[in-house]
């Protein structure tokens, strides 16, 4: 099998390259550094060429919905035509567990953005096998929120109300996604439901940086309220916040 990754520089790009390398895929990482880019259409061909299968780890960080929609659907749109073109048999996108529902993206502009990329993927690939993995949110989504959130000795995470699970199991059962004939959508969560603002506060305590976490409202009553908690998830993760936390932060 060979599998080309785009979005390989970021979070899941990045393990999911290694452990489909581990797993004897021939892996090629595209992004912009290689000459890929996704979104302005750019290297896809080339990258493609002899590919059975492409995954979509692709990213932006905006909250605006119009750059959130734009950048998606376009990167879908420029995909799935190089795939096509390129006679690749099956693409995987990697999406958000519940993101496409009106009542949770109604106040989040980047999971409208991953919304439309799903319907672009569904909407445009006619004869390429389309696979959505659709993930509740990482352990470390935390560590990003507090980070951009922060004001000295202080720092606000969101309250949402999920099943996450660390990155790495996720690049686990996306991989498993690729090397698998399963087609249609896949999600995978984590152990158990809680809420980010409380993973957050668990990581400070742990780090004693920062000193004070506050959570806060953020997308809507839909996301503080549990609308993020798959109905049944297809794969459970096993990695604890508290095992996450010892791996991450132990001394």
């Amino acid at each position: 099998m060979r599998a080309v990754v785009l979005g390989a520089s970021g979070v899941i790009g990045r393990q999911l390259v290694d452990i489909l390398a581990e797993r004897g895929v021939d892996v090629v990482g595209a992004h912009r550094a290689t000459g890929v880019d996704a979104y302005a259409g750019t290297g896809l061909a080339d990258a493609f060429a002899g590919a059975d299968v492409v995954v979509d780890c692709t990213n932006v960080t905006t909250t605006s919905a119009r750059k959130a929609i734009d950048f998606f659907d376009t990167v879908a749109a420029n995909v799935g035509a190089a795939a096509t073109q390129s006679g690749v048999r099956r693409v995987v996108c990697l999406s958000i567990i519940n993101a496409a529902r009106p009542e949770v993206n109604a106040k989040f502009g980047y999971y409208q953005g991953k919304a439309a990329q799903e319907k672009r993927y569904r909407d445009g690939l006619d004869s390429v096998t389309l696979t959505v993995v659709r993930s509740a949110q990482w352990y470390e989504l935390a560590v990003q929120m507090m980070a951009s959130l922060k004001l000295g000795p202080v720092a606000a995470a969101p309250h949402m109300r999920c099943q996450p699970l660390s990155a790495h199991d996720a690049a686990a059962a996306l991989a498993d996604a690729v090397t698998s004939s399963t087609d249609g959508v896949v999600e995978v969560a984590g152990p158990a439901v809680v809420d980010l603002a409380d993973i957050a506060k668990a990581i400070a305590r742990r780090t004693g940086s920062p000193r004070w976490v506050v959570g806060v409202k953020f997308g809507g009553a839909a996301i503080r309220d549990g609308g993020l908690v798959p109905d049944s998830p297809t794969v459970t993760a096993s990695t604890t916040v508290d095992e996450w936390l010892e791996k991450e932060y132990s001394a």
